[in-house]
This record gives structure tokens, sequence and C-alpha cells, in this order.
């Protein structure tokens, strides 16, 4: 490497070191800014509590704090992995009218099976999944809800929809409560 820089610098080759060494600065630095752009783009966070890490109250909290800063509204979704619907809805978030619908959202996923009793305990109680429940700053239940059967058929163009209303509904109550 030395010897390769002390031929540039004999041969007038400090100015073309000069200019690799600003085009790799801007190149770093355009791509820091793609990156945060990156991030601030991905319209939806999906965080999935794996039973066995903890008590799910506790859990909550840390997501709930999680979304707060990152300036998100968090939902806890109740699924499953036998659930056809649930399996639908996760295989189409990558859909651009889910991912405007989720915008500015925070996704707490737990399976029903895994966390039934916790639920129950917490407040999250529904007959029917997938579900997604509006969450407080102290993660627990607005009272605020969607399930499946709010939009029909597990397509995007019916999901988005009653998705996107009722999720931006949540995130304007919650901007008014602080």
């Amino acid at each position: 490497m030395l010897y390769y820089r002390d031929m540039h610098l004999q041969h007038g080759g400090v100015m073309h070191h000069r200019r690799i060494i600003r085009a790799t600065l801007l190149a770093a630095l355009l791509g820091t800014a793609f990156a945060r752009a990156a991030v601030a783009a991905e319209p939806v966070k999906v965080v999935v509590l794996e039973p066995g890490t903890g008590e799910l109250v506790s859990l909550l909290d840390r997501e709930v704090a999680s979304a707060a800063a990152q300036h998100r509204v968090p939902f806890l979704q109740i699924t499953a992995e036998w659930c056809v619907p649930c399996k639908k809805l996760r295989a189409s978030l990558g859909d651009p009218l889910m991912q405007d619908a989720f915008a500015g959202t925070y996704i707490i996923r737990v399976d029903a099976d895994a966390w039934k009793t916790e639920l129950k305990k917490a407040g999250f109680d529904h007959p029917a999944i997938p579900v997604f429940f509006a969450v407080d700053s102290s993660a627990r239940p607005t009272g605020a809800k969607i399930d499946g059967g709010a939009w029909g058929e597990d397509i995007p163009p019916n999901m988005a929809p009653p998705l996107k209303r009722f999720f931006a509904d949540q995130i304007a109550a919650a901007a008014a409560r602080h």
C-alpha cells in the first residue's frame, strides 16, 4: 500500500489521491443518509414476543417504551401458527396497500396458544384471531380492537382499508392523549 501511494505522489497523483478520499467520504455520507431514510421509511415495525423470554406484562412495557422511542404507536397482534388468515396477513405485509395501512405502527405479535393465560390476565381476551388491540402508554388495552371479521377474504385489497382506518384512528387518538 505504501509503495502504491508513493508512486501516486511521485507522478502528480496528489490531486488524484485527494479526489479518491473525497469520493470515498461522500459515498460513506450518502450511504449513511440512505440507510437513515430506509429506516425512517419502514412503515411498520413488527416484534414477536416468544414464550419463555419473560412475563408478558413486562415484555409489553418494554415494547411500548420502544415504540414511543421510535415515535410509533403500539398495537398488540394475537395470532397463531395454525391460523390460515393469520398466515395470509403476515405474508401480505410487504404489499404496498398493507405497508400504507400499517404506516406508523409498532406491532407486538404474540401467539394465542403460547400466551393464552397471560393474555387473559392482562385484558387481551378476544374469541377470534387475528386481532389487533390498541395499547396505551401503560401497555394496557385501550378497548379499541379489530379482527379478521372486519375485512372478509384475506387479501390486501380487502384487509388494507379497514386496517388503515383502524390504525389511523388509533394513532390520532394516541396523539390526542399526549
